[in-house]
């Protein structure tokens, strides 16, 4: 049986201080937050005391939902949104059930965080009930948040986990009005995608592969415009003939489970990409049809973990000279610049370097959409039967014409 309650350090105005959340069973997850009014300190932090303080408060924790006593309106707002994001609320179920649009574990456990981290440490909501929040309250959170350091995004993150909590209250009348309806986004200058030109795509791929797992990954996302997932995901019975047939994405928290927003998709492998994969299959163990292209040895049956993803980009560029983090144990130089940061290169920005050099190679926007699995609404009609009408010839050998240029033919 689950242990009714876990303590947890949270930094507070006062210092750091042990916080206990308790186990709601029906729930499945953990809905209650409590300050034990125990500070970390001392050699053991104290923490014996903060077990016996929270033993202390557990008589008096109570999961009383709308069906068994309290209204809706009248429930204390956190215990609400807490509850709100749990992956056994009404709210979870009619997203699955009614709209046939189920939502992640990881997106649900995300919007959780946001509300036990920068929700429930704000002392004015913790004697607020659902019906009694105001414009106000929220306008004063946002100040409040700010002013303690946290970023736009982190703010816009938490602030969409109350307001989609609070109007699905008002869309159910448990509440007779949205305090959220002129409340608006903090604004955010958000970095622009960095991505790779065409001659450091051509260095990357003249360049010897040290580690053909390595390679593989960049090249599937700079090549053939795979998400990580999608990557995790791939299995060696989704290539075939030169095809890969996007079927899969692992995500974690929920598994491997189908592509995102429903893009499955094929989509032609370069002749490099293709030798490189031919090489990881001969160094597999398991290359069986159902398994996993980068599985993990620690974890047979289960794909590399996203940390194997960061590091192997991390090291594929700086392999063509585009430094990332310092890791080296030596003092880090002075002059030193984190290139990939400074550029904001990321795993999933190649997607963008796979439609701009698609376009300067002469593959139409319905062609990029399709390989990509992008969905405009504009383009939703096109898309939709794009596959069963692209020649996947001509779209290789222009992929290869635009990304795999000549050693000898000057792209550098």
């Amino acid at each position: 049986m689950r242990n009714p309650f876990s303590l947890y350090k949270k930094k507070t105005q006062q210092g750091l201080v042990w916080y206990v959340r308790f186990w709601n069973e029906k729930a499945g997850d953990y809905t209650e937050y409590r300050s034990t009014g125990v500070a970390v300190s001392g050699k053991k932090g104290r923490q014996q005391e903060a077990w016996n303080q929270a033993m202390a408060i557990l008589p008096t924790v109570s999961f009383e939902d709308a069906k068994s006593g309290a209204t809706t309106a009248g429930k204390p707002f956190l215990e609400y949104v807490a509850g709100f994001w749990t992956k056994n609320s009404d709210y979870i179920k009619d997203c699955s059930n009614i709209r046939k649009k189920p939502l992640s574990l990881k997106y649900i456990r995300g919007n959780a965080d946001d509300a036990r981290l920068h929700l429930a440490s704000y002392e004015p909501f913790q004697e607020l009930t659902l019906e009694k929040l105001t414009a106000g309250h929220i306008r004063a959170w946002m100040r409040w948040a700010a002013e303690s350091g946290r970023s736009a995004r982190r703010i816009n993150s938490a602030l969409s986990a109350m307001r989609i909590a609070v109007r699905y209250a008002v869309a159910n009348e448990d509440i007779d009005r949205d305090p959220f309806k002129n409340i608006g986004e903090v604004m955010e200058q958000p970095q622009e995608p960095g991505i790779l030109s065409q001659k450091e795509v051509s260095r990357l791929i003249h360049s010897p592969a040290k580690n053909p797992h390595d390679r593989a990954v960049i090249l599937l996302a700079v090549l053939c415009s795979l998400r990580r997932g999608e990557i995790r995901g791939l299995m060696w019975g989704d290539i075939e003939n030169g095809i890969i047939d996007i079927n899969h994405n692992f995500v974690c928290m929920d598994g491997l489970k189908g592509p995102k927003r429903g893009s499955n998709r094929k989509i032609p492998v370069p002749k490099y990409l293709e030798d490189i994969l031919d090489e990881i299959r001969k160094l597999s163990k398991n290359p069986a049809p159902d398994a996993y292209v980068f599985e993990s040895i620690e974890c047979p049956g289960q794909p590399l973990g996203e940390t194997f993803f960061r590091n192997a980009f991390n090291r594929e560029l700086e392999g063509i000279g585009i430094p990332g983090k310092w890791q080296s144990r030596k003092p880090m130089p002075e002059d030193y610049v984190n290139e990939q940061k400074r550029r904001n290169l990321k795993l999933h920005g190649l997607r963008h370097d796979f439609v701009t050099l698609g376009r300067l190679s002469g593959i139409s926007d319905m062609e990029i959409q399709a390989l990509a699995g992008h969905k405009s609404g504009r383009m939703m009609e096109h898309y939709s039967h794009a596959n069963q009408v692209l020649d996947f010839p001509t779209l290789k050998a222009k992929i290869e014409q635009a990304y795999l240029p000549k050693a000898s033919g000057g792209s550098e």
